[in-house]
């Protein structure tokens, strides 16, 4: 390299590796497909990558060389050009940055990476969320261009924050990937490629510089050899990453979205349907919403609700398996796969409130008008498995929006028979009535199969009494759908409610025949609505409940177990009333003379005088109560009695070892286990004057060294020690023992009496020998 040059390369040499950093890039950033769709995401990724290798690029010159020039460039870089690519809605003409632009690319900095993986794909509607593939590819192009340009013989480590940039793209993506096979064919070819050439060019300056030899024609062999081998094993390693990523499925990819708990928690919000009896009561001629394109037998559906607790009907929380409880927040679009007829829909909020935001069907996208239409799209999260959506901010009077969505066509009840029942997973309800499951025992298991069951228990409902049990009614009804309040209702002979009621026995009857269901609550207009765009006004009579069940090649199809309304006077037959008599004061009967006993008669050996005081049998408790007491004595002590009978027996072996030495080795053991179970972490594997140094600097009264440096002497001194030295010896182990326990804590000296870490310990040292 000369000394006037710029860059630390030759610029032909520089341009190859500024091409091959982008071509690694731009998969990275097409990795991110899938999640965001649409193609804002390129300019962000693509314009990510280009400002990096800029960056990279000049201050990598001479004058401006050092890793805080980089991280100068890379913060301006972001400030300037972040809001034009990352938040582009915020700037002005599509280029020019604004406060806000800043303060939401500063904030998505920090928050967006969350934000990206709890969002409905596709995101690319969702604010601030571009930050994230412009920021990857951004830091990582900046940092792979500096190494590739800066280092020389480890230049290879420069494409390691490529590749980091395309983990990130697939980690934070969705299971289905972006062309995986031509993406990780291009990828690996490319790395292998880059790096061959530079290594070759490294071999060829190095050559050149020390002149190994000036035999131009053997070197040109040589270089042909190297460039045949270097494209046969880029072609094997892409040939070799475009079959691996062949197998794997879809669903067996694993990605962080998998991963990462839904960001809000519906347990926290009351279930509406416990205010269902509300809208009827303080609604029932008031306008909540006027809707446009409604179709004929549409549904607005509120909230899905399969949990059942004992008291309310719920979306499942995150202890269940359920994924009705997982709200992610969407886009201006939608991915629905289901089938149906697409309708769209526009929605005027009057007297209506909360944070459920009725919709048709399976939403594809929804956008609101007025405002608060920038908070409320904002706080708007989704559910496609249920097709429900909440506004955190909460909808209000003067609110409004359009959505588009696909609207699944309603069977018959005729085609559903002999169609099997799809096996879903629902939450198990937590309580069923005695008196429900009595009665689908009698109802709803005599068909053949559970279609045949549903539809005998649908009947029997349908022919029930509806009442809302407001002031009009000739019914009385309570409010609710606790356990107690479904008990009740199949009580009477009649069965009496409304569509709170019915809804929710009706499901937990289908729990009872193993029929997965699932309770929604909604608003739909009367039985004359035929659909089209003209206006249509629901009040609070239009909230109605209904059941839905999962049937093969249907999806969920809908079932209305409450009865007409109309259904108000259907009431038991009456029972004649006996009719009263004179009451006529009857005369006292005479009184029973006693039976005659025959002589052979024998009475009872177990009959006694009523007179007789009965047996004493105190006694009897007593003993259960002294048996009792001793019986959880013994419990509570059998830990300490086998322990202590484990270490007594330790003890008595070590003391009556045949050897004088051994009896010696045994003492210092002992004294040993005791402090390990008393808690003090001995040393392993170290000498015994070491060993004794920790015992006693924590157990001073212990006297470790003095017995440590008795042992040493008796099992390394010529001869067996003297069998009177070595009794004597064992008393000031006994000694030793007792002055550790004083020193110790009472919590300590009894978890010591349980303490099996001694065990332990003797065994991993015989494990070591």
């Amino acid at each position: 390299m000369k000394q006037d040059q710029l860059l630390p390369r030759p610029l032909r040499h520089a341009a190859i590796d500024c091409a091959a950093i982008f071509v690694v890039l731009l998969a990275a950033t097409l990795s991110f497909g899938p999640v965001f769709g649409g193609t804002a995401y390129l300019a962000a990724g693509i314009g990510g990558t280009l400002l990096g290798i800029a960056v990279g690029v000049v201050t990598s010159l001479k004058p401006l060389r050092g890793w805080l020039m980089t991280a100068a460039g890379f913060v301006l870089a972001l400030v300037l050009f972040g809001p034009a690519l990352a938040v582009p809605r915020t700037t002005i003409a599509g280029f020019i940055p604004t406060l806000e632009g800043w303060r939401e690319l500063l904030l998505g900095v920090v928050f967006s990476w969350k934000g990206l993986l709890t969002a409905e794909p596709p995101a690319e509607g969702f604010p601030s969320l571009l930050v994230v593939p412009f920021l990857t590819t951004l830091l990582c192009a900046t940092l792979a261009t500096v190494l590739a340009l800066r280092l020389r013989r480890g230049a290879p480590f420069a494409m390691l924050p490529a590749v980091v940039a395309l983990i990130v793209g697939i980690s934070f993506g969705t299971k289905i990937a972006f062309w995986p096979t031509v993406l990780g064919a291009v990828v690996a070819g490319a790395i292998l490629a880059w790096c061959a050439w530079r290594r070759a060019t490294w071999r060829t300056d190095l050559n050149d510089e020390v002149e190994v030899t000036n035999d131009t024609r053997l070197r040109a062999r040589a270089r042909k050899q190297r460039s045949r081998g270097a494209v046969a094993m880029i072609a094997g390693a892409m040939i070799v990453a475009a079959l691996i990523s062949i197998p794997v499925q879809p669903q067996s990819r694993a990605v962080l979205r998998d991963t990462v708990e839904p960001p809000i928690e519906l347990a926290e919000y009351p279930s509406p349907l416990a205010g269902y009896r509300n809208w009827p009561k303080n609604f029932d001629d008031s306008t909540l919403l006027t809707v446009s394109g409604m179709p004929a037998d549409g549904r607005l559906r509120l909230a899905t609700f399969d949990y059942y607790d004992g008291t309310v009907f719920a979306v499942a929380g995150s202890q269940e398996t359920s994924g009705s409880g997982s709200f992610a927040r969407i886009g201006d679009e939608v991915l629905v796969q289901q089938s149906g007829a697409p309708a769209t829909v526009r929605v005027e909020v009057q007297d209506y409130s909360g944070i459920w935001v009725p919709d048709v069907g399976y939403m594809q996208s929804l956008r609101f008008e007025g405002d608060r239409a920038g908070d409320l799209q904002g706080s708007l999260h989704y559910n496609g498995q249920t097709g429900t959506a909440i506004a955190l901010d909460g909808l209000g009077a003067g609110d409004a929006y359009e959505l588009q969505a696909i609207v699944p066509a309603q069977p018959a009840q005729e085609e559903l028979e002999g169609v099997p029942i799809t096996r879903v997973s629902v939450p198990a309800p937590a309580l069923v009535p005695d008196l429900l499951q009595a009665w689908v025992s009698e109802h709803g298991a005599n068909g053949q199969n559970s279609f045949e069951n549903l539809e005998a228990m649908l009947r029997l409902m349908n022919n029930g009494s509806f009442s809302h049990g407001l002031e009009d009614d000739t019914i009385p009804s309570l409010a609710g759908h606790g356990a107690s309040r479904i008990q009740g209702m199949f009580e009477q002979e009649v069965l009496v409610g409304d569509d709170e009621q019915y809804a929710t026995a009706f499901a937990l009857a289908l729990s009872r025949i193993n029929v997965p269901s699932r309770v929604v609550m909604g608003m739909y207009p009367d039985d004359g609505f035929t659909g089209g765009g003209e206006p249509v006004e629901l009040t609070g009579g239009d909230m109605h409940a209904w059941v839905e069940v999962p049937f093969e090649g249907y999806g969920w199809v809908r079932f209305d177990p409450a009865p007409p309304e109309d259904n108000d006077q259907i009431q038991p037959e009456p029972e004649p009333q006996p009719e009263p008599k004179p009451q006529v004061l009857q005369p006292p009967q005479p009184p029973e003379e006693p039976a005659e006993m025959s002589p052979d008669t024998v009475a009872d050996e177990g009959q006694e005088e009523d007179d007789e005081e009965p047996a004493d049998t105190s006694w009897m408790l007593w003993l259960w109560i002294g048996g009792g007491t001793l019986l959880l004595l013994f419990l509570l002590l059998l830990p300490f009695l086998v322990v202590g009978a484990l270490k007594a027996a330790r003890r008595r072996k070590r003391q009556r070892a045949e050897r004088g030495s051994d009896r010696l080795s045994g003492g210092w053991h002992e004294v040993v286990d005791e402090a390990v179970d008393l808690g003090l972490p001995v040393p392993a594997g170290v000498t015994r004057r070491e060993v004794a140094r920790v015992v006693e600097d924590r157990y001073p009264r212990s006297r470790a060294t003095e017995i440590g440096d008795y042992v040493d002497e008796g099992v390394f001194g010529p001869g067996e020690p003297d069998a009177a030295d070595v009794d004597a010896f064992w008393l000031d182990v006994e000694q030793s023992v007792k002055g550790m326990r004083s020193e110790a804590t009472g919590r300590r000296r009894l978890l010591g009496r349980l303490s099996m870490r001694s065990f332990a310990r003797r065994r991993q040292e015989r494990r070591r020998r």
